[in-house]
This record gives C-alpha cells, sequence and structure tokens, in this order.
C-alpha cells in the first residue's frame, strides 16, 4: 500500500522566497515525493494565507483554489484578488494522488508582495559631492589612495516608536552596493547587494523581515555603501575604469512598520539621514579593500550614537533619469564555502604563500592578534610561477589587493566588504612574527545545487568538480566569464555554450529570468542584441553598447529555448518574443543574400579555437540558420502559427544556402575543421548522404589531430554530442578521456580545480600562455557537462514534453567509466540514475519521479532485457526502448566487448 504523495520544494516565480513580485499573477511550482510505480498527482489545491499556521491548515484567508482537477504543478498561476502591496503572505499546497487520496499540507513558503517602483517614498541620497557651505581646501586624509577610489559610506537615522510593532518589513536598494543594520544588527546575509543592471534604467531590491529587531523607544537604521559595480572599477576599459553609471553611491530605504493597532508608520530615505567615513578607507571590485580597524566607530549603527562631526546628504535624482525599481527576479549573492588556507612556503621577500587548495571566486577572512598599525597585505593569485611566487601577470589592471591596519585590539577578524577577487593561493605581507589564520570564503549567487554526478573514474569525477567551481565562480549576479582579472562581464557566447550544462549543476531558472531582463535592458534601438549584459562597461572606443556577434548575439534566443525545456517556461518566451522578432530582423536585413556577412560586428568566430581556424562565414551562418530554427520551434509553443511558417522557411532557405555556399561535393565544408562539421551536424543543415559524409570527415580531422579536440568556445559543445548522436560512441569516450594536450584531462593533469579559458593556459613547454587573456576560471570548455548529465548518466529532457515530464534516458556505457551514480532535482521532482559492470554485464536503475514518465533506450535487444514490472517494451534500431511511468526500475542485460569501449 503505498502513502499519498509529499508536495516539496515550494518556488513562487522560481524563488523559494520571494522578496517582491513583479507580476499581478505569480506562478507556483512545487515536486513530489512518494513510492510506487505509475503514481500520478490527479488534483491540487493551493492556499495563499496571512500566517505559516493557517497556511499549513490550508486555510486560504488571501486565496483557495479550491481542489482542481489537474496534474499540473509547473507554474501554476494565481487567480485571485488583486494582492496588495507591503504584505507578508504565506503559502502551501496540497495534492491528490491517482486514487483521490489527498497530501498533508505541504510546508508553507513565503511571499513578499513588494512595493511597486511609484510606492516608495524615500528620496535617493548620498554624500554631497562638494557640502553646501562650499568646497574646502584639499588637506592629506586617511582616505587618499592612488586609485581615486572612494571610501565606504556610513549613513544612519534614529527613530523613535511608541506604539507595539506587528509586522516591519525593510526594503531597501541602492547604486552601488550597500550592507544595511538595525539597532546595530546585520540585516540578511546577502553580499554584494543589490546585484547588477543597468542602474539608469531598473534597479532591484531586496526585502527583509525586521520586526524582531525593533524596540519600543529609541531606535537606528544604518547602512554602508560601497561603489560596486555602479561607480566602481568594472571591465578592462582603462580609458573610463570607473563611474560607468554615475560618480558616487546612493541609498533608498523604505521601512514599513504595522502597529498592533493597525496604524503604520514609515521610516525612508532623506534629510533625516547623516553620512560619515568609517574603516573602509575603500573597497573596488578590480582593487580590493584597505581596511583601517583604528578608524572603526564603534556603536555608529545604534540610536544615541555621537554623530558629532556627521555631514547631512544629499537628496537627489540619479542621472539621467531615476531607475524603475523591481524586486529581485533570483537568490541573492552569499557566503557559500569557507576553506582553510594552508601556509606552504615562504619568500625571500618574507612574502608567506597560502593555500586554499581550490580555486574559486570570494576573498580571504585573516584573524590575527597584533599591534595597532600592523599592515598586512594580502595578493591573490590563481597560479604559482615558477619559483613558487604568485602568478598574478593575466590580472591585467586588477589590483586585487587586500590591506588590514590592525587597532591593536586583542584578535581581530577581517573580510572585505565589496570586493572579491579569483585566486587559489594567496601571498601575506606583513609582520612575519604574526600568527594568522586564514580562510578563503566563496561567493556566489545562491541558486540551489541540482545535479550530482559520480563515476568510477578519477579524471571525470575531477571534470565535474571543475565544472561546478567554475559556475560558482562566475555565476555572480550575471554569468561572468571569469572572476580574477579587468573583465567579469556577463558574456552570452560563453554563456549560451553552457546553459543546459549550467541547468544540470544548479537551478538557474531565477537566475535567468533576471539576466534576461538584463539582456532586454541592453538590446539597441536598431534591435541587435549585445555581446555583453548588463552593456555599459565593454568598449572604450565607443559610447554605446558593442553589438552581439554571431554566437553572442544569438545567445537570448538559445537560452531562452533551453530555459522553456528544462523549466517549462512558456511564459518567458512569451514576454521576449518580440525582442527575438527584433533581432531576427536586425540580420535578415543586413544579409538578404542569406550568407551572414554584415551586421558580425566583433565576429569573434570559434573564439580560442586551436590547429585551424573555422570560416568565420561558416560559423556566422550556421548560427543564422539555428537560431531561425530555434524561432520556428518557439512560434509553435506560442501559438503563432504565421512565424512557424516564416521561420521554419527561413530556416530551409538558410540550410540551402549553407550547402551550396560552403559544402564540396565530397562532403566537405569550407576551411575543413571539427567546428565548421559540428555546427552542420548538430544544427541539422546537411541531407541524410551529406551528414553520412559529414561525420566521415569529422573523425578524419580528430584523427589528424592525433585524437584530440580542436574546437573553440562555439565548437566544443557539439563534439560528444554529435559524435555520440552519430554512431561514435568509442570516440565520443576517447576524447572525454584523453589526458593529453589539448584536452580537459591535460588541464586536470596539471592540477586544474576549475575549468581553463585556454586549452594551452599553461603548458610544460611553454609556461603561461598570454598575459593578456589567460584566466583558470573560465566555464564556456565545461559545456561538454551537459553530455556527461544526459547521456552517460542518462538524465535528458523531452522536447515534446518539456519541463521533465517525460526524462529521456539514453545511457551510454564505457567501461573505462566504471560505474555511474547521478541525481537531478527537476522542479517536478528528484531524477536518479545508476549503473555499473559487473564482467561483460550491465545493472541499470531508474528513479522517475511522481507525475513524470521515462522513455529509456538501452542498447540491447528486448529479448536479451531482464528486468520487472516493465510492460511497454519494443524493439529499436539501437536496441530497445521502454515507456514507464514513476517508480523505481531496474534493468540488467550484456554487451559484447565492441560495446564497452577499450579495456
Amino acid at each position: 500500500m503505498t502513502e499519498p504523495f509529499t508536495a516539496y520544494r515550494l518556488r513562487c516565480e522560481h524563488l523559494a522566497v520571494v522578496p517582491g513580485l513583479n507580476t499581478t499573477a505569480p506562478r507556483f511550482s512545487w515536486a513530489l515525493a512518494g513510492s510506487g510505480e505509475g503514481r500520478i498527482q490527479t488534483s491540487y489545491r493551493l492556499v495563499l494565507a496571512t500566517s505559516q499556521a493557517k497556511a499549513l491548515a490550508g486555510i486560504g484567508d488571501i486565496w483557495d483554489s479550491g481542489l482542481v482537477a489537474s496534474p499540473a504543478q509547473s507554474l501554476v498561476p494565481y487567480s485571485g484578488r488583486r494582492l496588495l502591496e507591503n504584505r507578508r503572505l504565506h503559502w502551501s499546497v496540497q495534492v491528490g494522488d491517482e486514487q483521490g487520496r489527498l497530501s498533508a499540507w505541504a510546508q508553507p513558503a513565503d511571499i513578499f508582495t513588494g512595493l511597486p517602483s511609484d510606492q516608495w517614498g524615500g528620496d535617493w541620497i548620498a554624500r554631497y559631492f562638494v557640502l553646501p557651505t562650499g568646497r574646502e581646501v584639499p588637506q592629506n586624509t586617511d582616505y587618499d589612495n592612488r586609485f581615486q577610489a572612494r571610501p565606504a559610506d556610513y549613513l544612519r537615522r534614529d527613530f523613535s516608536l511608541s506604539t507595539p510593532v506587528r509586522q516591519a518589513t525593510l526594503y531597501v536598494t541602492a547604486l552601488g552596493v550597500y550592507e544595511a543594520y538595525l539597532n546595530g544588527q546585520r540585516i540578511g546575509d546577502a553580499v554584494l547587494a543589490p546585484g547588477w543592471t543597468d542602474y539608469h534604467q531598473r534597479v532591484e531590491y531586496q526585502s527583509y523581515d525586521v520586526t524582531d529587531l525593533l524596540v519600543g523607544g529609541a531606535n537606528c537604521l544604518g547602512a554602508i555603501l560601497g561603489e560596486g559595480w555602479y561607480c566602481g572599477r568594472v571591465g578592462h576599459n582603462q580609458r573610463r575604469a570607473g563611474n560607468h553609471y554615475g560618480g558616487r553611491p546612493a541609498l533608498n530605504a523604505q521601512l514599513m512598520i504595522t502597529h498592533q493597532d493597525g496604524t503604520t508608520t514609515s521610516i525612508t530615505t532623506g534629510q533625516q539621514w547623516q553620512t560619515s567615513q568609517g574603516p573602509i578607507c575603500y573597497s573596488d571590485m578590480l582593487v580590493g579593500e584597505l581596511y583601517d580597524a583604528r578608524l572603526e566607530r564603534p556603536g555608529w549603527n545604534l540610536s544615541g550614537h555621537d554623530t558629532t562631526g556627521w555631514q547631512p546628504v544629499e537628496s537627489f535624482l540619479p542621472a539621467p533619469r531615476p531607475p524603475v525599481l523591481e524586486a529581485s527576479r533570483c537568490e541573492p549573492v552569499r557566503e557559500v564555502a569557507r576553506l582553510p588556507m594552508r601556509e606552504i612556503a615562504q619568500l625571500e621577500d618574507g612574502t608567506r604563500i597560502f593555500d586554499s587548495g581550490q580555486n574559486l571566486a570570494g576573498y580571504a577572512e585573516l584573524s590575527v592578534t597584533a599591534r595597532s598599525g600592523d599592515s598586512f597585505t594580502m595578493h591573490h593569485a590563481e597560479m604559482l610561477a615558477a619559483d613558487g611566487s604568485l602568478y598574478r601577470e593575466n590580472l591585467r589592471f586588477a589590483v586585487a589587493e587586500d590591506i588590514f591596519i590592525a587597532a591593536g585590539r586583542g584578535i581581530e577578524t577581517f573580510k572585505p566588504h565589496f570586493t572579491f577577487h579569483g585566486f587559489r593561493y594567496l601571498g601575506l605581507r606583513g609582520p612575519v612574527e604574526a600568527d594568522v589564520t586564514l580562510t578563503a570564503i566563496a561567493i556566489q549567487t545562491d541558486s540551489e545545487t541540482t545535479g550530482g554526478l559520480e563515476t568510477g573514474n578519477e579524471m571525470v569525477n575531477q571534470l565535474v568538480s571543475n565544472i561546478f567551481w567554475s559556475q560558482r565562480g562566475n555565476f555572480l549576479s550575471v554569468p561572468t566569464d571569469c572572476p580574477q582579472r579587468d573583465e567579469r562581464l556577463g558574456w552570452s557566447a560563453d554563456a549560451q555554450v553552457f546553459w543546459r550544462t549550467a541547468g544540470y549543476v544548479m537551478d538557474v531558472s531565477g537566475f535567468y529570468a533576471k539576466w534576461m531582463e538584463d539582456i532586454a535592458d541592453a538590446q539597441l534601438p536598431d534591435g541587435a542584441f549585445t555581446d555583453i549584459a548588463p552593456s555599459r562597461p565593454l568598449n572604450p572606443y565607443r559610447l554605446t553598447a558593442q553589438p552581439g556577434a554571431p554566437g553572442w548575439g544569438d545567445g537570448p534566443i538559445i537560452m531562452g529555448w533551453a530555459h522553456y525545456l528544462r523549466y517549462g517556461d512558456r511564459d518567458l518566451l512569451a514576454t521576449h518574443y518580440q525582442r527575438f522578432v527584433r533581432w531576427m530582423d536586425h540580420i535578415e536585413a543586413a544579409n538578404p543574400n542569406l550568407l551572414r556577412l554584415n551586421a558580425v560586428y566583433n565576429n569573434y568566430g570559434d573564439w580560442l579555437s586551436i590547429g585551424p581556424a573555422t570560416d568565420r562565414a561558416v560559423v556566422a551562418t550556421a548560427y543564422w540558420a539555428h537560431i531561425a530554427d530555434l524561432m520556428s520551434r518557439i512560434a509553435r509553443v506560442l501559438n503563432n502559427p504565421a512565424d512557424v511558417d516564416r521561420y521554419g522557411d527561413l530556416f530551409a532557405r538558410l540550410r540551402q544556402r549553407f550547402a551550396a555556399e560552403f559544402v564540396a561535393a565530397d562532403g566537405a565544408i569550407r576551411g575543413d575543421t571539427q567546428t565548421a562539421y559540428l555546427l552542420a551536424l548538430d544544427f541539422g543543415l546537411l541531407e541524410i548522404k551529406r551528414r553520412e559524409a559529414a561525420m566521415i570527415h569529422l573523425k578524419r580531422t580528430i584523427a589528424a589531430a592525433g585524437g584530440h579536440l580542436q574546437t573553440g568556445f562555439l565548437g566544443v559543445k557539439h563534439l560528444c554530442p554529435v559524435l555520440a548522436d552519430n554512431g561514435d560512441t568509442t570516440g565520443a569516450f576517447d576524447l572525454l578521456l584523453n589526458q593529453t594536450y589539448p584536452s580537459w584531462g591535460f588541464s586536470i593533469a596539471q592540477g586544474a580545480t576549475t575549468i581553463w579559458e585556454r586549452w594551452d593556459g599553461w603548458t610544460p613547454q611553454h609556461g603561461f600562455q598570454a598575459r593578456a587573456m589567460n584566466s583558470f576560471n573560465h566555464y564556456a570548455y565545461g559545456s561538454v557537462g551537459e553530455w556527461l548529465f544526459a547521456r552517460i548518466a542518462g538524465i535528458d529532457w523531452d522536447e515534446a514534453d518539456p519541463g521533465f515530464a517525460t526524462i529521456r534516458m539514453r545511457p551510454l556505457f564505457d567501461r573505462r567509466i566504471g560505474f555511474s551514480r547521478a541525481h537531478y532535482q527537476s522542479s517536478r521532482g528528484r531524477i536518479q540514475t545508476d549503473w555499473s559492470f559487473e564482467g561483460n554485464t550491465v545493472r541499470f536503475s531508474a528513479t522517475i519521479p511522481p507525475n513524470s514518465r521515462a522513455l529509456i533506450e538501452l542498447p540491447v535487444a528486448p529479448h536479451r532485457l531482464q528486468y520487472e514490472t516493465v510492460t511497454d517494451i519494443t524493439a529499436s534500431a539501437t536496441g530497445c526502448q521502454i515507456a514507464c511511468g514513476a517508480g523505481l526500475y531496474h534493468f540488467t542485460f550484456e554487451l559484447d566487448g565492441g560495446q564497452l569501449g577499450p579495456a
């Protein structure tokens, strides 16, 4: 007798806790757990309540959907009365199973309804550039520095409460980055809030329940402001290193208090606030932080603090216009891991070298007992030079230097506030007798880890780890290319080739919803998407954003489609569809002859490939055809038959033009490179006979390279999938498991703990690659991760039934892998697979969550397969296909030696 379902992992607008609503019809999702085969959800009931207790009891005093006969469990829209602003609500769900039994009410999740932009009553406030009393004669100060970086601004306001409080919510945001305080307590655990957007258009805010921090009588609300992405250094434009959006950080906050008697109080930013400086002499993304503990202001964020010497704030309207305020769409950046650092060497100049064992993005925490005025300088690096010193040439103009000056008050602990670095190693300069403890702290947008994969091959396991840590180190408010040098930008091609991998590793649904808004904000008036988003800090030679190159500007369409297939989010496609159309129109208008030769802008091609370069017209035209194909599919999802035909016809014409221009009679493609064949094969640009010829040519180019890959950013993700899907599974595994240069295994053999930007970032023969561009934490080549999860583990979506409602399982087996144990937390439930060898015998098991089904393909004839309970099994061209519902299934079969891979 099976038990009723359990509904868990409640999400509203992709988030566990919603900081505010940007829609009048929020959408609800939940996962299901429950044993037994063929289990389905037949109904649901949603409640939205004013308390957790009511929600848990199924009392929807705000909204009750009633029992709805439906299997829907993803992105179910709210349909009640308009929700009022400034409410903290709680929701739960109850589901019915195939027998009509109802589950217990799920553990409730929280929703802050938030404040619309026009409901914010406070001012943007900042430190005056020049006080109203006039400019003073410059004097030497503790805050002078060669970078002209601003000291952090400390802001505070006292206020008094005479009536007991029922509920209090702080809404807060900044132009720049902030930490907020109430009565001396840090509010929340977000780092670098509110995150990066185009501040000229849109800023996201955070919401905090601060009810328990308020007291009767005197209170103090405070904040520390840093320059952040707004006016600090961002990108590699040394002609305009900072001030991309404005010249000083600013705060906007509103504390909304509801009293026990029903009255309300609103504490907002304005002229009642004061500002001063403190121990953070500067804190810049690329420079680092200087913290002088002797300048600390004990009690600055408590009521009654002596504010002698504090200045008035300036209320102002940001140029060119005040940005729209919207609630955060994704999780905040948080500290997510702490790694002890071990001292490994001391150099002749006294520098002590520490190693965390892991390349990461974040900062180091220093604990030390020292004398007042003792200075400790920390330099950060990803690699060590041959002499054991820090290798920092690849940082370019990033200084990556944190300085702590002790106050001499016993054990002192310091970590930076508004900066981060990409590093594994740290060089410490300071009094050599000081006893120090260093801890590396990793930060990231705190998206849930959803996938895991372990095999019997240690190199593959390290590759999985490297992919994870590169994603962790670069998914930081936007998906950056690298966390260490003076760049750290949201490049769309890096992201689009990696996006399918990213979705296995972490839940990127909210992260992409946020970044797609950044991409939309950056789109140019002529319809061009941009290379990066947010777009302002890129090009030192133009005042407008850099239009997107082939593969770069195409990224939003590619990622939007992948987002739909993974999460079933049709609404995101609908929201941005006209933006996709404008990009397609932009390309087509410039290229009437159906070869993508114009409006290609920086035209990077297959960036950082090695060996023969792929013809850039081949790459560009192939990508145009690919996004035309995707647009036809998107139009079908959106019930737009005219555009289904329009883009389907465009794809057919581009496919024909591609073949006529670039493909020879013997199937060779212009340039004769791996990437040329990979794109043509994976994008469906060739007829069957030419596909066969292209595969022969592809395998020839791999053999000519000594069994090595030669692809760059755009080609690499297609290597293993194309080989395996076209009958060369052994060749795909050969490339995956190669450990000689160039390969994924080569960097791992050199000790890599993240994915490198370049295949030859370091080699024994030549040492380090060009310091002008050589990151050791760059996720693009980690795009092979999608093949690890989708094919080795066998956990894949089905385009005909997206969101993992139907799971395609086509596991690939190779004895060099040994075994595979994988799981993926889809929005519907947890999917697991497990396979191992016993001689030539393979044992494969699959767990399908309730309300989902699977199509399993195994390379064995039905009569040779041992199984239980499965009834729907048919022969296929490659073996057999099993259709099954939810449940746990076990299969056993034998493979001959040729199917097992080399010994």
